[in-house]
């Protein structure tokens, strides 16, 4: 059945307000803080939710973070950190080696291992998990998911983890086929950053699996426009893009980048940037969020103070 997408969004809204507990709250930024992000998001006509914590005091600024938004291939993050908790239990092993048949790829979808190997093959966990993480494959993706059990399982892990406002219900191959379900597979800003923040303190993953995570983030192949793209080298940025589909009007679903960033001095912060259905163009809606992050870093009196 196909709903339309407003229907979903509302009551992904609602589902997702009522599914959120109590939260802590964090340290609030000043006004002029969110003053000064929100004319960012007002530069663009699109719906756009940021959230930003500095993870050695908890100070935080958020905007739009009421909404929950389509993740697109951010819920990869949260896929892979299923994965590797299986890994960590014992349950799989990232040099055990899984057999992909031709049947396998789906042909209209974005899957840079199909490019390479049409004919399918044999593939180590290991390499597939970087494949899914740095390259956003669609077609690994979901062969990761049939292997712990589908979304089911990772919804379960995030209970798990404690974490609230992250919905992942449905697999690439089935947005492909109904692209309003995307607006279901959801996050909060601030959610995405509570899941950044409990993964780098390591209360999720053992140590190498957390590494072997953190060294895929910090090498991600996709957008590199994005929060990354206005940081000077010495900033260490690891991340997971989200991009929509494009409808007929030429209205773009979700452009997102999540992740997080080591500033020069060591301090870290977890940054959560999600534009949904933008009438702006793909790189107007990067320039926005390497905008927000070059501000959080360099502007922001939550980076500032500490140095």
């Amino acid at each position: 059945m196909i709903f339309p997408g407003s229907f979903l969004r509302g009551f992904l809204a609602c589902s997702c307000v009522l599914s959120l507990g109590i939260l802590p709250v964090p340290a609030a930024a000043p006004a002029v803080d969110s003053a000064a992000v929100e004319k960012l998001a007002h530069s663009l006509k699109a719906q756009v939710g940021m959230a930003a914590v500095m993870l050695d005091t908890g100070e935080t600024v958020a905007i739009g973070d009421e909404t929950a938004y389509p993740m697109q291939s951010v819920f990869k993050f949260v896929l892979a950190l299923s994965v590797l908790k299986r890994v960590d239990q014992g349950a799989l092993n990232l040099d055990q080696m899984i057999h992909i048949s031709p049947e396998q790829l789906v042909k209209d979808t974005w899957s840079p291992l199909r490019e390479r190997f049409p004919q399918g093959g044999d593939f180590s966990l290991r390499e597939l998990l970087r494949v899914t993480v740095q390259e956003s494959d669609n077609n690994t993706c979901d062969l990761l998911f049939s292997l712990i059990g589908g979304t089911g399982a990772v919804q379960k892990d995030l209970k798990e983890w404690g974490i609230s406002g992250i919905n992942v219900r449905f697999t690439e191959n089935e947005m492909l086929r109904n692209h309003d379900l995307q607006y279901v597979n959801s996050s909060r800003p601030s959610a995405m950053n509570a899941l950044l923040r409990a993964f780098d303190e390591g209360k999720i993953l053992k140590k190498d699996t957390q590494r072997f995570l953190w060294d895929m983030m910090a090498g991600c192949a996709t957008g590199a426009t994005r929060l990354k793209g206005r940081l000077p080298q010495d900033y260490v940025v690891a991340h997971k893009t989200g991009s929509g589909f494009t409808s007929p009007e030429g209205v773009i679903t979700a452009v997102n980048d999540v992740g997080i960033i080591v500033l020069p001095n060591g301090r870290k912060m977890a940054v959560s940037v999600f534009v949904m259905d933008s009438s702006d163009s793909a790189a107007a809606c990067d320039r926005v969020i390497a905008s927000m992050a070059q501000w959080l870093c360099t502007e922001w009196q939550g980076a500032k103070g500490s140095k």
